[in-house]
């Protein structure tokens, strides 16, 4: 890589220094983000299924915040908390915010402790974390069980993770997330490279990240940060950061003890992963983990590739993918080398890092990744910036999994991925008119033609799982598994 960037340095048209200033930038900044991906997941700590036994009892609190799921949904999920096998004394707590006889009734007749801000007169401000925080304050275990009201978890799931509390500086251990997803997973919501590597990789540095659901904390260690942070959107990165910085620890258990909801067309992907940009970008504008006191420099590195994975798929590679264009449609070219020596030094290196990531990824898929990272650029670019208006305060949250309008209309999903196929469009298309109007030499067309079909590639998966139908698994298929009414 580096020696692919020297290359360049020496091979740019002084012509085009603005346009060649980008295309060197965003090459290395895929480098910049390789490496530090690299260090991070150079060492991975894999457990067994059998968790350590625990040292002693510890009693544990059951929190669901919900705020209007389906009534089907929810109970579902409560009925899966009542066939929890206990390792200690257990109190279950609905945390309503939605406020809803129906769910009061059902969370009272299977046992939990109903309990909502709206009826209580609190005031639901910091969405999910202000509704866990406002649990927190009517509960008193040891252990702390978080569970989204669409994650049903499996009875195992206090046996599985209370062990690994013995070791006393662990603030939370975060499980395995499983979702219901059509077959072929075609929006990669399962995220396989993160679950499968990454976490991985971060439990050996003792920094995995919490997920918001099928996460068990260790009560002293939140009230050691005064509780679920409220500054995000979301509760968990920014939670997990400031235990973190605080010097507490946290552990990954590789294996699904939950499974649970997940976006199932574009609209409702790109709201999702559009949250956790905004969240992780503002943490990286407003309190880098570079900088952040208290985080041990492997941590801060952690932390510091979230977010510059954001901005290289959400403005770096993209930038490479509007060159070719550029050139077809100009003629003129951002390399002043022969076309072909360009596309052998690129070549050799592309191929490279293919390897390398696969090798790094544990063979997770990470070209799979790498596409739904890229295919969603305008999503990570657009809350990037729209993280810069929010220094201090923050916008509204909205649940994802709510249940859709009675009318059943939806945006038209084309809408979605415009900016993805205008890009696919230019490559597809400009080549033949580069050839057609004679507007650059063919050996040119040529080398750029290359990474057009890199451009298509990438972004065609995205775009594909946007307008393309999609197939479940019966016992997969969230109107089966939660006993959905055919209109939600």
């Amino acid at each position: 890589g580096l020696g692919y960037l020297s290359w360049i340095v020496f091979a740019l048209n002084p012509e085009h220094r603005i346009l060649g200033f980008g295309f060197l930038a965003s090459e290395a900044a895929c480098l910049i983000l390789f490496s530090c991906a690299t260090s991070t997941m150079w060492r991975l700590r894999f457990k067994p299924p059998e968790s350590p036994l625990p040292d002693r009892t510890y009693s544990v609190d059951i929190l669901v915040p919900t705020c209007g799921e389906p009534l089907e949904v929810i109970k579902r999920t409560l009925e899966a908390c009542r066939q929890i096998r206990p390792t200690g004394p257990i109190t279950m707590y609905v945390l309503d915010d939605g406020g809803s006889d129906e769910i009061r009734a059902l969370a009272e007749s299977l046992g939990f402790i109903y309990a909502s801000r709206k009826i209580s007169g609190v005031e639901r401000k910091d969405a999910k974390a202000g509704n866990l925080n406002f649990g927190l304050a009517h509960a008193s275990s040891e252990l702390v069980l978080v569970l989204d009201a669409d994650q049903v978890p499996h009875p195992n799931i206090l046996e599985a993770l209370t062990g690994y509390m013995r070791f006393p500086r662990v603030a939370f251990v975060q499980s395995k997330q499983s979702y219901l997803v059509p077959e072929g997973d075609p929006f990669f919501n399962e995220d396989r490279v993160f679950y499968g590597a990454v976490q991985l990789a971060m439990d050996s540095h003792d920094t995995v990240i919490a997920c918001g659901s099928a996460v068990l904390y260790r009560r002293e260690a939140l009230d050691d940060i005064g509780g679920f942070a409220t500054w995000n959107l979301v509760e968990d990165l920014t939670t997990s950061y400031h235990l973190h910085a605080r010097g507490w620890k946290s552990f990954y258990y590789p294996y699904a003890l939950s499974d649970g909801l997940a976006p199932d067309d574009i609209w409702g992907v790109m709201k999702q992963r559009g949250q956790w940009a905004f969240d992780t970008m503002r943490l990286f504008f407003f309190d880098n983990p570079l900088l952040k006191k208290g985080l041990p420099a492997r941590k801060r590195l952690n932390y510091f590739l979230i977010g510059f994975t954001y901005l290289t798929c959400g403005f770096f590679i993209p930038f490479l993918f509007l060159v070719p264009p550029w050139v077809y449609l100009t003629g003129s070219s951002v390399i002043i080398r022969p076309e072909l020596e360009f596309v052998v030094v690129r070549a050799i290196y592309f191929v490279s890092m293919i390897g390398a990531m696969r090798y790094l990824a544990c063979g997770e898929d990470p070209a799979r990744q790498f596409q739904m990272l890229v295919g969603l650029f305008p999503v990570y670019a657009v809350n990037t910036l729209r993280a810069l208006r929010y220094p201090r305060s923050k916008p509204q949250y909205h649940v994802n999994n709510k249940r859709k309008a009675k009318d059943g209309r939806k945006r038209p999903a084309a809408f979605a991925v415009l900016p993805q196929l205008t890009v696919v469009a230019l490559n597809l298309y400009l080549p033949f008119y580069a050839i057609a109007a004679h507007t650059a030499p063919a050996r040119v067309i040529a080398a750029n033609a290359v990474v057009s079909l890199l451009a298509i590639w990438t972004l065609w998966n995205a775009i594909e799982a946007a307008l393309g139908k999609h197939s479940w698994a019966p016992d997969r298929h969230p109107m089966q598994f939660y006993g959905l009414p055919e209109t939600s």
